[in-house]
């Protein structure tokens, strides 16, 4: 089934300036030949708290498996989103750690021995931008995923903990839902031990954007698809909208309650089907599948492209099983959203830094050097 989308006039392929193309940035490396092991969940909690999912992942990483490492920083490692999406591992034989990266600033030794331990890592949902920001500010922490991927471990998670793992994804980073100051706020600092991370349906004034991943495989995710988050949209509606922006990526669109679970080059899909999606059959003879706005169907996962000929943002359904270099594809250029990422890290600043400016400002204060930040 093919669902299109008229092509904007931002389609066609912006000047070489504004772009990426053949870097050897980590978000624009993307390998053919695939090596990546993991499982890329539609929702953060939701679905990394069903244990259907969580028993693929178990599956995979094997019997030997004793370290599950959780990385909370897209949610501000608030205790209890950690809780809700590690739980099912807890007991038998796995040991559960948590790396803070967000109140505290690690040594590399202890970044580098916390997941170089680690055989299955979580990553939690939450603000993608904020995550991969805070660890490229700590410089350690993603070559140490990168040998972590290398060495086989399963990289998985939901949302955001999904996005990461590819080249970008089309990201509610600036829905101020996700912001520090929100989650604290409505949560305090132990953070929700309810819900999803995804924000709920309203109609805040704020849209979608292309946020940077780690490039440890190629395309752009669009978690939640079948969903409408607090901006009033289509989760799945708005995502074309941004891969004619995009052109030159493909993009894996995630349903809420699905999954994509990837080990080299072969993919298997996760629906849990006692679940609404957006996959629905036709009632009649030709059985076909079709997107459903209204999620009537069951979950699943859609590969979209823009045809440069037609105009259009194609979209096709991802099959159960099968080769994943079937369907990805390195990106033949990268556009970066700069302005509404920079908007972003304004709105919603990474907390120690903020801190440490704060820290340094009072140190040099009393050394007579400067006046002390107030508030």
């Amino acid at each position: 089934m093919m669902m299109t989308t008229p092509l904007s006039s931002s389609s066609s392929p912006p000047p070489a300036s504004t772009r990426t193309e053949n870097d050897t940035s980590p978000e624009n490396i993307s390998s053919s030949s695939f090596t990546m092991r993991g499982v890329f969940v539609g929702s953060g909690s939701d679905g990394m708290s069903d244990p259907r999912v969580v028993n693929v992942i178990k599956s995979m990483a094997g019997p030997n498996a004793k370290h599950v490492l959780y990385l909370g920083t897209a949610t501000y490692d608030l205790p209890n989103f950690a809780q809700r999406q590690t739980q099912h591992f807890f007991g038998g034989n796995y040991t559960v750690e948590k790396l803070d990266l967000v109140h505290c600033f690690p040594s590399p030794y202890e970044i580098e021995e916390t997941i170089g331990r680690a055989d299955i890592i979580v990553v939690g949902g939450g603000n993608t931008l904020y995550a991969v920001d805070r660890w490229k500010t700590l410089k350690y922490v993603i070559p140490a995923l990168q040998k972590a991927k290398d060495r086989g471990c399963i990289m998985t998670g939901g949302s955001a903990g999904a996005i990461c793992w590819f080249d970008g994804g089309h990201s509610n980073a600036m829905d101020p839902e996700t912001y520090y100051a929100f989650r604290i706020q409505k949560f305090g600092i132990q953070g929700a031990d309810y819900g999803d991370e995804s924000s709920s349906q309203g109609e805040m004034d704020w849209k979608y954007i292309r946020v940077p991943g780690l490039g440890f495989l190629p395309g752009m995710v669009s978690p939640h698809l079948d969903r409408i988050q607090s901006n009033g949209v289509l989760r799945a509606y708005d995502f074309d909208r941004v891969l004619l922006q995009h052109p030159g990526e493909t993009g894996i669109g995630i349903d809420h309650w699905a999954a994509l679970a990837v080990d080299g080059d072969d993919y298997q899909v996760i629906s849990l089907e006692d679940k609404p999606g957006s996959v629905l059959t036709m009632e009649d003879d030709s059985g076909r599948q079709v997107f459903s706005p209204e999620a009537k169907g069951v979950p699943g996962v859609w590969i979209k492209r823009v045809n440069i000929e037609t105009g259009k943002v194609e979209s096709t359904l991802l099959p159960p099983k099968g080769k994943l270099s079937n369907y990805l594809r390195p990106a033949s250029y990268i556009t970066h959203d700069e302005k509404a990422m920079a908007q972003c890290r304004l709105e919603n600043p990474d907390v120690m830094r903020g801190r440490l400016t704060v820290q340094v400002a009072r140190e040099n204060a009393s050394r007579g050097q400067v006046e002390p930040v107030r508030g």
